[in-house]
């Protein structure tokens, strides 16, 4: 499959899975992410694991009620795509967060995260 589909894939698959009252475990992670993987987070960078990541995740989506993006454009070479685009999060507490984002993609042959890097600013 194709980096920018792959990509896509995985903005969907945040949406059903990075909600405080979705099931999310190790196994799911894996579907999504190998075994062994780097975020890269405005500067910071992360080794992650399904374990650990999974630990990160439980507590950033402990509060979202929904999380959408809108991607503004696509740029895609081989096994990597970067999307810029606007996150949307809202909280249980009905709060709204927008971020505006550049997220570079990395996969390996199985179509699995290798490397998760993005740069993002709060907008709202």
């Amino acid at each position: 499959m194709k980096s920018d589909r792959l990509a896509h894939d995985l903005l969907d698959w945040n949406r059903r899975h990075l909600l405080h009252d979705a099931v999310l475990s190790e196994a799911v992670i894996g579907e999504k992410f190998a075994p062994a993987f780097t975020v890269c987070a405005n500067g910071r960078v992360h080794p992650a694991t399904h374990a650990n990541y999974l630990d990160f995740l439980n507590g950033f989506r402990a509060t979202i009620a929904a999380i959408d993006y809108a991607v503004h454009r696509t740029v895609t070479e081989e096994a990597s795509t970067v999307l810029a685009m606007t996150a949307t999060i809202r909280r249980i507490d009905g709060s709204i967060e927008r971020f505006e984002a550049m997220l570079l993609l990395a996969f390996d042959a199985d179509g699995l995260v290798t490397l998760w890097h993005e740069v993002y600013l709060r907008t709202g």
